[in-house]
């Protein structure tokens, strides 16, 4: 992996651990999810996500999840916005990286980085748990991928305050 393609990771993960010790805003999930890739067919994945909120609109997260249908990782750091439509229901986007690659024993043995587009909705359950659903795609913008990959993702956050 080249130096410059793993900088952002590393500058989101130490701005994320550089707070964690006194971490009033620090997330956990996790999430199933479905994805598409045009000419590929569909995937279900599972994944797992930790992160900061900084405030009540401004976050960041890194996450993991695995495209079990296209033998597939991806890692992905971003930053998280958020908007008040009321008491417990959140507005979100993403903008972020991610870190994907096909498993040495997939068909073609690839790997690169893309940017990681996502909108969605949250419902705070109660003050330490909240559900999340996203739309997300990373869009083929280096031409490794091949296609863009969407997913529809569903998932469960634990918010440490």
């Amino acid at each position: 992996m080249r130096k410059k393609s793993i900088a952002p990771l590393i500058f989101i993960a130490a701005v994320f651990f550089s707070g964690a010790a006194h971490a009033t805003g620090f997330t956990v999930g996790l999430n199933i999810a479905g994805s598409h890739a045009a000419g590929y067919g569909r995937s279900s994945n599972f994944g797992m996500d930790a992160g900061y909120d900084f405030d009540s609109h401004f976050g960041v997260d890194l996450s993991y999840e695995s495209l079990m249908g296209y033998e597939m990782t991806v890692l992905g750091a971003s930053a998280i916005g958020r908007y008040a439509l009321s008491r417990r229901w959140h507005l979100l986007g993403r903008l972020g990286v991610a870190y994907w690659t096909e498993s040495p024993t997939g068909a073609y043995s690839a790997s690169g980085e893309d940017p990681l587009l996502g909108i969605g909705l949250s419902y705070a359950i109660d003050r330490a748990l909240s559900l999340r659903g996203e739309y997300q795609v990373i869009p083929n913008a280096t031409g490794k991928l091949g296609v863009n990959l969407d997913s529809v993702v569903l998932g469960l956050q634990y918010h440490f305050r």
